[in-house]
């Protein structure tokens, strides 16, 4: 027989109990505790900061950090820097959010799945170089596409049948042998929040800012369930000169699809038609479209103290491509005009018609052609500018003798000497050619072919 155990190895037994259900309550808060004491050290924002750099190949810097499984993920002053060569010229982090919350699906995560239902971003700045743009839109070195299979000369085969010594299956006996897979439930709508966003595309050498984007609020669906919202805009402005602002414009999230209803804007007193898709796909492939409809063009100023105008412009222009990889970018602009005018100084000349197009293909935009038609007077031109900063262009002034010669003068009123003309196939038209070479910084201008070179500052 076992003997009972006396009341001291009881009230041992008993504390033991208690010290091991004390243990296994506390765990659970000393490891929370202490996770957050651990991700909010110097420690723990250098190795959150070496993970970002490692996965964007940018240096990163955190300020501090903490999770709980009511309210997410939390990261708090978070900075992308600068590449090292441009890092002198623009101070400003190339991409600056004052605090991340990221909110996990927890029980996909204990199953192994990494969900996230929601991202919030409360005020986020990027500050983009035009310098890192012309880098990254160097053509790819990737193998050209493969080519589209061409259309089957003969209908395919039909699909092969069972051994006619085979009984055909019953429809129910089918219906039993394969079973309709099981539907997955769906999904809630995933979400991206943003707080008073904005983006600023500067010129690092210069320090101007030809694009400035501010105070963007909403919400934007990016994974699961269809879901429609609206995205504010505060203000958008193109080199100091303010293009629109309080904008809205509606979303529409399709899986893998987030579309941008047609939206009616007005730039600079202009109105015009915007629309988009941006696929949730690896590079975020996307493709926008405008419209100018056909309206007043207004005076727009020119070189050499010249005005452009015309009683009637339209416009359409197309952009696609991968969002984070410029050199992938393609788009096309066509314009037509009709009775174009252009003013330098007192003197106003008068077309009948006009047209351009520019394309932007591998790094390189160009306008392949423009011209402006008229019976006394027509001009003609095109130029390329390559993502590295060169240019080149050429253009061409075809009217009479005299009158070609005068406007080369008027043009040109400080270069000695006469500017050579081309002699044309008619000897009532002569043709004044100017080519353009150099880069944005340095621009060089030959007048007529073998005549003076001189230099012009933009």
């Amino acid at each position: 027989m076992t003997p009972e155990a006396g009341p001291g190895e009881k009230r041992r037994g008993s504390r033991r109990g208690w010290w091991i259900a004390g243990t296994l309550l506390l765990l659970p808060a000393a490891l929370f505790v202490g996770s957050n004491l651990a991700l909010d050290s110097p420690w723990g924002c250098r190795w959150i900061a070496g993970k970002l750099a490692a996965r964007t190949g940018l240096e990163a810097r955190v300020g501090g950090a903490g999770w709980s499984p009511w309210d997410g993920v939390t990261l708090h002053s978070l900075a992308l820097l600068q590449v090292p060569e441009l890092r002198s010229m623009v101070p400003d982090p190339l991409l600056e959010i004052r605090k991340i919350k990221l909110a996990p699906v927890w029980r996909a995560w204990l199953r192994g799945r990494p969900e996230i239902q929601s991202i919030s971003l409360d005020s986020p700045r990027m500050v983009l170089p035009i310098e890192l743009i012309s880098h990254l839109a160097k053509p790819p070195s990737v193998p050209a596409p493969a080519p589209a299979m061409p259309p089957p000369a003969m209908p395919p085969p039909a699909a092969p049948t069972a051994p006619s010594h085979l009984p055909p299956a019953a429809p129910a006996e089918a219906a039993k042998q394969a079973p309709p897979p099981p539907q997955a439930p769906p999904q809630p709508t995933g979400w991206l929040h943003v707080k008073n966003a904005s983006l600023a595309i500067v010129h690092a050498s210069t320090g101007k800012r030809p694009f400035d984007l501010s105070a963007m609020n909403g919400s934007i669906p990016i994974a699961g369930a269809p879901a429609r919202t609206a995205l504010r805009i505060g203000r958008i402005s193109a080199s100091g000169h303010e293009l629109t602002r309080e904008l809205s414009a509606s979303l529409d999230w399709s899986p893998p699809r987030l579309s941008l209803s047609p939206l009616d804007l007005e730039i600079l007193g202009y109105s015009c038609k915007l629309a988009g898709q941006i696929g949730m796909f690896r590079h975020l492939p996307i493709a926008i479209e405008a419209q100018v409809p056909k309206q007043v063009l207004k005076p727009v100023r020119l070189p050499w103290n010249g005005q452009a105008a015309a009683d009637g412009m339209a416009a359409n222009a197309r952009f696609r491509g991968f969002l984070f990889a410029p050199g992938t970018w393609q788009g096309e602009l066509v314009a037509e005009f009709s009775v174009p005018t252009i003013r330098i100084a007192d003197q106003e000349a008068r077309f009948d018609r006009g047209s351009s197009v520019t394309v932007l293909r591998g790094g390189a935009l160009s306008c392949v052609d423009v011209r402006l038609i008229g019976d006394p007077l027509s001009l003609l031109g095109n130029a390329t500018l390559i993502a590295d900063g060169r240019l080149a262009g050429a253009a061409r002034v075809v009217a009479a003798p005299d009158a070609a010669g005068a406007i080369a003068s008027r043009l040109f009123p400080t270069v000695p000497g006469q500017r050579p003309l081309t002699a044309l196939s008619t000897p009532q038209r002569a043709a004044f050619d100017l080519e353009v070479m150099g880069n944005l910084r340095q621009i060089f201008l030959s007048l007529g072919k073998s005549g003076p070179i001189i230099q012009f500052n933009p």
